[in-house]
């Protein structure tokens, strides 16, 4: 590089010396590059050179230059490729050659054309805690791995999500034909899995015989395209007990579960049998879930929590069990339900959708009906009660009329019209 006309300088000792080295002599430069060899070790030398330079040179344009010829390559492999230095051994000192004018040209257009900025990514600054920060600027340019989804528009690639309801809505059909979409690559409801997916579902609750009934029904007895991982309780040893995601042991039990079988999401149905250390009522006995949650998110694993409603429909215990969450569904009865003589129907409301447009966030009405010992689900978009309440409320049906006919209550006729006059229906 110097017989080229060129300033240079490296490191004495092997990529893993930067340290040992003195850049100082770099101050003052108005461009460096670091020209990395092309394999790992090569890109983390080149890291640590400007993590070294960084603090000394703060205003330097600093670029990286690469010369991805084959493994390992570096600029002596790309001199050496030019026709003018075919024969050149790499050693010997270029300042004579007779085409040294030649070849600086073409280094020059190479580095014009293929000098790239300093990765995003080399730019955290790292406490000794070894936490990061980095600048809005590089963040802006931080190339983060795209979150595919599983299971659209809802269910994404290291989200984190939650599904609740009151006892003996449909919970576990609802979260068990999401999990076979998604280890199909099929639709349930209006969702639809762009691809067959691994799945693990973790279930604490039912016996396994009624677990293996609906899990027959709904895949109409056929195979999954992509694994789909059972855990239920009544296949265990008799000593082996439920895993408790609330204390270390039980989280690196379930650890060692996704280990084996490396499932795109985790399905926890729920919340209460594998949560069962500390208060529901306390955000801090959720926290160290929360933080599993977080490296499971890291690692691109999406989860989803299976939980209760309380007597007031919401979620039950602490709220801060929302605070990372990326979707929160609630599963509800419609309001014109008859216990005991409809078929298995519910609303499917988003109360926190992070990452959804308006329009992926309607309530949509969801029937599950046995046909022939399959069980088949139909929906329709929106809540048909509320459309035709509004629809009544809209003609000046008086309110005990439109009580009779939806078969609700008046008290539910005036929450309707509370929310249609915020929609600006009315």
């Amino acid at each position: 590089m110097h017989g080229l006309g060129y300033q240079a300088v490296t490191s004495l000792g092997g990529s893993n010396q930067v340290q040992l080295a003195d850049w100082s002599i770099l101050n003052g430069m108005s461009e460096i590059y670091i020209l990395p060899d092309t394999d790992e070790a090569g890109d983390q030398y080149a890291r640590k050179v400007y993590e070294a330079l960084r603090p000394l040179v703060d205003s330097v344009a600093l670029y990286v230059l690469r010369f991805p010829l084959r493994d390992k390559a570096d600029i002596c492999d790309y001199l050496n490729s030019l026709p003018e230095l075919a024969d050149w051994n790499e050693l010997d000192d270029l300042a004579d050659h007779p085409d040294r004018y030649q070849v600086r040209s073409h280094l020059n257009s190479y580095i014009e054309q293929n000098r790239e900025p300093v990765p995003a990514h080399w730019k955290f600054i790292v406490t000794p805690n070894k936490h990061r920060l980095i600048a809005a600027n590089d963040f802006r340019q931080l190339k983060l791995p795209e979150r595919k989804l599983l299971l659209g528009p809802w269910l994404a690639e290291g989200s984190i999500n939650m599904v609740f309801a009151d006892r003996g809505i449909g919970k576990t059909f609802f979260c068990l034909s999401a999990a076979l979409a998604v280890a199909n690559g099929g639709t349930f409801l209006s969702f639809e899995a762009p691809a067959p997916a691994p799945v693990l579902y973790l279930d604490g609750e039912m016996q396994a015989t009624a677990m293996q009934e609906r899990f027959r029904a709904l895949s109409n007895g056929d195979d999954t395209k992509a694994p789909l991982h059972i855990y239920t309780p009544d296949i265990q040893d008799q000593d082996s007990g439920t895993p408790d995601i609330g204390l270390d042991t039980g989280r690196q039990a379930i650890d060692q579960l996704i280990a084996l079988v490396n499932p795109r999401v985790v399905f926890i149905d729920n919340i209460s049998t594998f949560v069962r250390t500390g208060n529901e009522n306390e955000g801090d006995s959720w926290a160290p879930v929360q933080e599993w949650a977080v490296q499971l998110r890291k690692r691109g694993i999406a989860i989803v929590f299976v939980h209760h409603a309380n007597k007031e429909g919401k979620q039950r215990g602490s709220h801060k069990k929302e605070d990372v969450m990326d979707i929160v569904i609630q599963l509800k009865r419609p309001d014109d339900y008859l216990a005991g003589e409809d078929a298995t129907r519910m609303l499917v409301r988003y109360t926190k959708a992070r990452h959804l447009e308006a329009k992926d966030t309607r309530d949509m009405e969801a029937t599950l009906r046995n046909e022939d010992g399959t069980l088949v689900w139909t929906y329709e978009a929106g809540d048909p009660t509320y459309v035709r309440c509004v629809e009544l409320l809209k003609e000046n049906i008086p309110y005990g009329e439109i009580a009779d006919t939806l078969n609700v209550s008046k008290s539910s006729i005036t929450r309707m019209k509370q929310k249609a006059q915020a929609e600006g229906l009315l």
